[in-house]
């Protein structure tokens, strides 16, 4: 299983602004010197996600990243210019007979398919598919969800999540796993990137943030694809007609994803956003000229069973056989000024997810943390997490 951070997601927060940051003040820290690429190039992601440069120069190919172990998005910024006339990748992959498909850095995997007479298991993230068979009807695998639903409706699919600022920035959801012997685990999410400069950003190329398909061919009309990813662009000048894909699979049986431009100056702003017109909703245009705000809400897990859980990231446990199912879910929140709801949701590997909350907790005073118990099933890998209603 992949190691995925906690994100607080579903969460609309207000920011006190006295006016549009100064350029300088969009990127910080000491970047690496410039990045310029004219053919295919493959990143290693820092355990923050925070890539630093002067410049940023696509020329040509396509530009993807190996996720790090948080699976943090990707942030890339420069404190120059940045100029896309390539791609940017960070798309989720397809689901096979063996396993659910990898979210993109930042998304969520797909669910498992039925396997060794193990029931197939959910799609990961807020926006996650059930599992379910491979025909038509109300038990129909379940396409995930980000800002939109899938296009057809269906009782396992994934429901809506997220903020139009993409603030946290997160990424798609994955499509449930198949309970058909055979047939696929769900599409992991399509990832999320943020690109940031202090003077302009120039795109002519493509930003692709597409979740995948749960099997290959749309002809079969499988519903359990991911849900697309999270894009968001910040810079006093945002410029050119390049592409920004967030679809659900190329089969359109998911939900899209969310895309977010924060610039001061849009009068060369001729961006083409694809799906149209599916992403008239999820796609919103500002001046929110921060990469990092400070003070986020946060909702962590910090134990699970008696084992500690590192904040930001995931909370993953395999019980042995014999052990009690009733185990107790630490959870924190720190900075929220006001009391929250919250669920804590398990995702095993065999079966569907569980959801117990809601539940509230008061970080009002200061960092606050809360004990819940839940039900873990034993000999079954399962993913913890804990998200906002």
């Amino acid at each position: 299983m992949m190691n995925v951070r906690q994100a607080v997601l579903g969460v609309l927060m207000t920011f006190a602004m006295t006016g549009p940051a100064l350029a300088a003040d969009i990127v910080t820290g000491t970047p690496a010197g410039p990045l310029v690429m004219n053919s295919d190039m493959t990143i290693d992601l820092p355990p923050d996600g925070v890539l630093r440069y002067t410049t940023i120069t696509i020329n040509g190919g396509t530009l993807r990243f190996r996720k790090n172990s948080l699976n943090t998005p990707v942030y890339l910024l420069a404190t120059g210019d940045v100029y896309i006339a390539g791609s940017i990748d960070v798309s989720g992959n397809s689901g096979s007979a063996t396993a659910g498909g990898e979210g993109g850095p930042g998304g969520y995997n797909g669910g498992h398919p039925t396997y060794g007479g193990l029931p197939a298991g959910a799609g990961h993230g807020p926006g996650g598919g059930a599992p379910g068979d491979a025909s038509g009807g109300s038990t129909n695998m379940g396409g995930a969800a980000f800002g939109t639903t899938p296009t057809t409706s269906r009782p396992a699919n994934g429901t809506v999540y997220g903020t139009p600022l993409l603030v946290p920035l997160v990424g798609g959801s994955g499509g449930g796993g198949s309970n058909v012997i055979g047939r696929s685990g769900g599409g992991g999410g399509g990832g999320a990137i943020l690109i940031a400069s202090n003077t302009k950003i120039d795109h002519r190329g493509a930003i692709h943030a597409n979740g995948a398909y749960g099997n290959v061919d749309c002809s079969l009309n499988y519903s359990n694809h991911g849900s697309g990813g999270g894009v968001r662009l910040v810079a006093p000048v945002v410029t050119g007609g390049g592409y920004v894909y967030i679809r659900g699979s190329d089969c359109q049986n998911a939900g899209v994803g969310r895309i977010r431009i924060d610039t001061l100056n849009r009068a060369a702003l001729n961006l083409n956003y694809h799906p149209w017109p599916a992403v008239q909703p999820v796609t919103s245009i500002g001046s929110f000229m921060m990469v990092f705000p400070e003070n986020l809400p946060v909702l962590d897990i910090v134990e699970v069973a008696g084992t500690a859980v590192t904040p930001g990231q995931s909370a993953i446990i395999n019980l042995p056989f014999g052990a009690p199912a009733s185990q107790p879910v630490r959870v924190r929140a720190t900075n929220f000024t006001a009391p929250v709801s919250y669920v804590v949701v398990l995702s095993p590997e065999a079966g569907p997810r569980t959801v117990y909350g809601p539940f509230t907790i008061d970080s009002s005073a200061g960092p606050a943390e809360q004990t819940v118990t839940v039900d873990i099933p034993a000999n079954n890998t399962t993913r913890v997490d804990v998200w906002t209603q």
